[in-house]
């Protein structure tokens, strides 16, 4: 960059630099991302950004703005260039070892918050947990719960684990194939819910993915084959495998093949299988039941 195009660095110079820039190459909301990354190299809110616009940044810090402001033109997610993301308010870190975590996924959560509310000091295991933002949700807002999160990536575990140390939490975290022999092996104890957000992404749907998400969020956090069923096929023997009799199944699943999972959890025995809409009335959340001794449909 030349240095006359260098903006004078004042809060509010530097600010109205980087939208231009970032409207300028048709990005999403170039002053909310503007003022995400100054917030995070100042270490202030957004109040005090504002409240001190004229403020002088240091040389060192507006270097490094601009810096993070040209990964984010170049295509990079904010969320790694910020190096974290908020998940039903805490701050989740994230990197291309994980996927990073969508407001949908925030429902799931909702949803697994609902179907165990009656079950005090509930076990959960998430499969798939990556950066560990389901688990670490679910252990947040149910800190009676016995948490364990589940991911074959040994590279997703070290992001969830870093996650759970620095938020002071709890949560027990193993590299575990889904699809490897007795996997309940694993378990002190059967489980009152299992949760999941496995890969449901087709093969064949790669190219009508947003760039952003193609060549940024690790492959196998989000593609299931030529098969988009099998995770859920896997998940249901899992099932019988993993819960205690009467636990609650919650799964996030592509809208496209919500009713085809449905009817694969279905078939597996498992009860009271229901398909809920997101916020944008898409169907988007898998719940069911594992069958308890004398429980019927």
């Amino acid at each position: 960059m030349a240095q006359s195009e260098l903006p004078n660095d004042s809060r509010q110079a530097l600010l109205e630099w980087a939208q231009q820039r970032l409207r300028a190459a048709e990005q999403d909301a170039p002053r909310r991302t503007a003022e995400w990354v100054l917030i995070d190299v100042l270490g202030i809110d957004r109040g005090q950004l504002y409240a001190r616009a004229r403020t002088p940044v240091a040389p060192d810090a507006a270097q490094e703005f601009r810096t993070m402001v040209e990964r984010c033109l170049e295509g990079e997610p904010l969320q790694h260039v910020l190096g974290y993301t908020s998940f039903r308010g805490l701050r989740i870190d994230v990197s291309p070892a994980v996927m990073i975590p969508r407001p949908e996924t925030e429902e799931v959560v909702e949803a697994a918050l609902r179907a165990v509310s009656s079950v005090e000091a509930p076990q959960v295991l998430d499969v798939g947990t990556g950066s560990g933002c389901i688990a670490l949700a679910l252990k947040h807002e149910r800190p009676d719960a016995q948490v364990e999160g589940w991911d074959v990536s040994a590279e997703a575990l070290a992001v969830a684990r870093r996650n759970a140390d620095r938020l002071d939490m709890d949560v027990h975290f193993a590299e575990v194939d889904l699809f490897a022999a007795q996997v309940g092996d694993q378990l002190a104890r059967p489980v009152d819910l299992l949760i999941s957000n496995p890969p449901y992404i087709p093969n064949e749907e790669a190219q009508t993915l947003p760039a952003v998400v193609r060549e940024y969020d690790p492959p196998e956090a989000l593609f299931s084959g030529e098969d988009p069923l099998r995770f859920y096929r896997t998940l249901a023997t899992c099932a019988s495998v993993v819960c205690a009799p009467g636990a609650a199944i919650v799964l996030e699943t592509h809208a496209d093949y919500a009713e085809e999972a449905a009817a694969v959890l279905r078939e597996a025995g498992l009860a009271k299988v229901c398909v809920e809409t997101d916020l944008s009335d898409r169907p988007r959340i898998l719940t069911a039941r594992y069958r308890g001794p004398t429980e019927r449909e």
